[in-house]
């Protein structure tokens, strides 16, 4: 009985042992398929998706950003380009090395116009900025409008080297004004002056066959005088290569002044100089339009005056001498140094004569 019970222990031992081996061995399969399981698989690839809008917003934010014609319209409202106001806009003038594109619209009331025309400078905007040299700016400040001579919005002004063009386009395509830009980013108005006038017009002999002259006499202390400059830069592009177009400044300038009879009440005066005679602009209207049609074709509707005779050498060195004496007289600092400075000479003047007298007489008793 013992021996029976001993061995029904060993078989009983024998079976827990190899189903424990059994369970083990299905553990460690078990855990084998688990830790394969986990293992990252490998991506399936990319469907195509149709164009809904979910599909292009994802395809948004795995593209990278590109700077691209259209992507500028989905710039910030309010970070596209800059509203400043008249002060920031002499900042930025005053720095040589920017030329200045400003975009002009009507803060007062509404303005539909001035938000499409908006837009289309905005698609332009980085192709402008992205020479480097050229900043794009918008503004609602009147000053700034009324500074150049615009009366209509939307607007906008091209400073080249502090020189303003007004565009006389329409903002119905982005591409034109682009090239607008681009097509006038020289001046094409000559300064002129006193000195400069005749020898660079020629204008009371020309040679045979020169080109015209037309030019405008302005009062730049003068708001609504100096306003027109940037028209009259407008007017010098569209006849570049037909007729010049100089601008001469009345208060700086009066020997021209003088010899054109040019009043100031009267500023801006336009006059054609052409073949010995001039041609004065008298219509009340001055656009660009009007005054380019006049300068080709208009001005042969009046009857041209002969050009005043340029002053002649004796005539400038007595005007020079003039300024001078008025220039020393307007001058109380200079006047009193210069009175003193004469008194000084006459005083030693006479004690040199005195001396010498006094030394005539002495050698005289001498002897």
């Amino acid at each position: 009985m013992k021996s029976w019970t001993l061995a029904a222990i060993a078989v009983l031992f024998l079976v827990v042992l190899l189903s424990s081996n059994s369970v083990d061995a299905r553990k460690k399969d078990k855990n084998l398929k688990v830790t394969v399981a986990d293992e990252p698989a490998p991506s399936p690839p990319a469907k195509k998706t149709s164009g809904g809008k979910s599909a292009k917003k994802s395809a948004a934010k795995e593209a990278p950003p590109t700077h691209s014609k259209t992507s500028s319209k989905h710039k910030d409202d309010d970070n596209s380009i800059d509203d400043v106001d008249e002060d920031r806009i002499d900042e930025i003038l005053r720095d040589a090395s920017k030329n200045l594109v400003i975009f002009l619209y009507d803060g007062k009331v509404p303005c539909p116009t001035c938000t499409e025309a908006l837009s289309e400078v905005e698609e332009i905007d980085d192709d402008i900025e992205a020479t480097g040299y050229v900043q794009v700016v918008k503004t609602d400040d009147r000053s700034v409008a009324r500074e150049l001579g615009i009366n209509t919005f939307p607007a906008l002004v091209y400073y080249r080297r502090k020189n303003p063009i007004l565009y006389d386009g329409d903002f119905k395509d982005s591409e034109t004004l682009l090239r607008w830009l681009r097509a006038h980013e020289e001046v094409a108005t000559w300064d002129l002056t006193d000195d400069s006038f005749e020898a660079r017009t020629d204008s009371h002999s020309p040679d045979e066959g020169s080109i015209d002259w037309f030019v405008m006499f302005y009062d730049a202390d003068d708001g609504n005088s100096n306003a027109f400059v940037p028209v009259w830069e407008t007017v010098a592009h569209k006849l570049r290569g037909l007729v010049n177009v100089g601008k001469i400044e009345i208060s700086v300038n009066d020997d021209v002044t003088e010899r054109f009879h040019i009043e100031e009440r009267e500023c801006p005066v336009f006059l054609l100089f052409h073949r010995g005679k001039m041609y004065r602009y008298k219509d009340t209207a001055k656009d660009v339009k009007s005054l380019t049609h006049f300068a080709l074709h208009k001005y042969k509707e009046q009857r041209g005056h002969r050009v005043p005779e340029p002053p002649t050498a004796i005539e400038q060195v007595y005007e020079f001498a003039k300024e001078k004496i008025m220039d020393v007289l307007d001058d109380n600092q200079t006047l009193s140094v210069l009175g003193v400075g004469g008194l000084i000479l006459i005083v030693a003047v006479t004690l040199i004569v005195k001396a010498y007298r006094i030394r005539a007489e002495n050698k005289n008793k001498v002897a």
